[in-house]
């Protein structure tokens, strides 16, 4: 009976422990740990799989810009060839072409478009775009000449002709000129605006002086042989007609020209070079010498007429006449250096055609050597 309670007693206190342990926080803890895990787990887990699927959608959005800029690119090439056929197109017809021919080009260049799937203009709206020579347009603006693209054939040189009068040296009369020249450009001056060229020139004047008096010494050795006097019976002094001729060579010029008035067709310039200039002159005194009224024998008057009559070397006394039978040329000149320079303007009446007017100064060796040449000035441009 004893042993029945003991073992009763000993039962009812270990159960008490039993309830008592597992009523403590840290054993309620402890069971709940197992519980916990998995959640903490599936929130790793989540949070890798939405940086995932964030790196995935930002590669495909990378990926679906750059298609695009490739097929604007594509696109862009496309209309840029479409563009040089049809710009193709109006050069012919500016050209000369037909009108029918241009439109058939104009409609088989769009059926070819269209072919490749190129996006274009329809092939009516295309040609119908052309401008009809027919059709009354408003007159554009005037727009200078393009120059120095040597893809439009214009690198902006030119050559003319200078035809007009000239003052001559030496105290000549006025005579003509008729000249030409080249210029080509070196350089463009953006302020104050225009460009400088190299030009090249070459020019010829004549004049005829009437009553220049010359003094002749050979005709004062025939009166001495004549009469032993050196002033009779011929006339020492005699009035000549004097025919002059300037050779101008300027190789090295340089030329300024303004470009600011283009728009009204205008160009203002000034040259400045060196040259050579080759002067050739004779005096002819026919018309003021005769021995036969002053020497009564007709023979000996006519000797001397053949040797003293004609246009003179030096004012002394003409060629032979054996040179004067051959034909040869006769007077005197020389060779001097000068100073060339001057200015005019020019009108551009077509892409490559001007008209224009210019004063030319020239100043070589010597005394009474300063002579001007005024001239129009018709020039072709390429």
């Amino acid at each position: 009976m004893y042993n029945e309670k003991r073992t009763a007693s000993f039962a009812f206190a270990v159960t008490v422990l039993l309830l008592l342990f597992l009523s403590t926080p840290a054993f309620a803890q402890k069971t709940n740990a197992p519980a916990q895990a998995p959640a903490s787990i599936r929130a790793v887990v989540a949070d890798e799989n939405k940086a995932s699927d964030e790196k995935k959608t930002s590669e495909t959005t990378e990926a679906a810009l750059e298609a695009q800029l490739r097929a604007q690119q594509l696109e862009i090439q496309v209309l840029n060839e479409r563009v040089k056929k049809l710009e193709g197109l109006l050069e012919t017809l500016l050209a000369g072409k037909s009108e029918q021919k241009v439109n058939a080009e104009l409609a088989t260049a769009v059926a070819s478009n269209s072919a490749n799937g190129e996006t274009s203009l329809g092939g009516a709206e295309a040609v119908s775009s052309i401008p009809k020579p027919g059709n009354a347009a408003p007159a554009p603006k005037y727009e200078a000449p393009r120059e120095l693209l040597p893809d439009i054939g214009q690198i902006g040189a030119e050559y003319g002709l200078l035809m007009g009068g000239s003052t001559n040296p030496f105290k000549a009369s006025r005579g003509s000129f008729f000249g030409g020249f080249i210029d080509l450009p070196l350089k463009k001056i953006r302020v104050p605006g225009g460009k400088l060229s190299y030009e090249i020139m070459a020019g010829l004047q004549r004049t005829v002086s009437k009553n220049k008096p010359v003094t002749s010494g050979v005709i004062a050795l025939v009166n001495n042989a004549l009469s032993g006097n050196l002033l009779s019976p011929l006339p020492v002094t005699v009035n000549t007609e004097e025919r002059m001729k300037i050779l101008h060579v300027v190789p090295f010029s340089l030329k300024y020209t303004t470009t600011k008035f283009d728009r009204q067709r205008v160009r203002f310039y000034g040259v400045a070079g060196l040259g050579l200039y080759v002067t050739i002159t004779s005096q002819n005194n026919v018309k003021g010498f005769d021995a036969s009224k002053f020497i009564t024998d007709p023979a000996v008057a006519a000797i001397v007429n053949s040797l003293l009559q004609g246009p003179m070397i030096g004012g002394l006394a003409p060629e032979s006449p054996e040179l004067r039978a051959r034909g040869l040329p006769n007077g005197q000149g020389d060779i001097r250096y000068g100073f060339n320079f001057g200015g005019g303007f020019e009108m551009r009446v077509a892409p490559k055609f001007s008209l224009g007017f210019e004063y030319r100064g020239n100043k070589i060796e010597g005394t009474n050597s300063f002579f001007s040449t005024f001239s129009a000035r018709p020039t072709f441009h390429f």
